[in-house]
């Protein structure tokens, strides 16, 4: 089964809803993002932050549930440089295989679309 078959909704519709939810999440990811650029990191990892960020969760919340779902990282990732396009070099992107359309690295041009 799918994520979408699994939740009844897209990837795409499942970190919308759960970025609205949790939007400290991404403020996390953004400060973590930003302290590796700050120290000279050329490339990181959305995943290494997101396992960071649900480490730290896990000792600070109270909530025993919490979790992030691995397939919202690709998302995080493309959040950060959409709001930091100057940035676009520091995460390798793909295009996403689980979506059509989906917001993927056009290499035709360079940009990033999230359309």
């Amino acid at each position: 089964m799918n994520y979408k078959q699994l939740n009844g909704v897209t990837i795409r519709e499942g970190f919308n809803k759960f970025h609205k939810e949790n939007p400290h999440i991404y403020k996390a990811f953004e400060e973590q993002a930003l302290t590796a650029i700050n120290k000279g990191r050329k490339k990181i990892s959305s995943k290494l932050i997101i396992n960071w960020i649900r480490w730290n969760e896990f000792l600070r919340s109270s909530d025993q549930n919490f979790k992030i779902n691995d397939a919202y990282q690709s998302y995080y990732s493309r959040h950060f440089v959409e709001t930091y396009p100057e940035h676009i070099d520091i995460f390798e992107f793909r295009k996403l295989r689980n979506e059509e359309p989906g917001p993927y690295m056009n290499v035709d041009d360079g940009e990033i679309s999230f359309n």
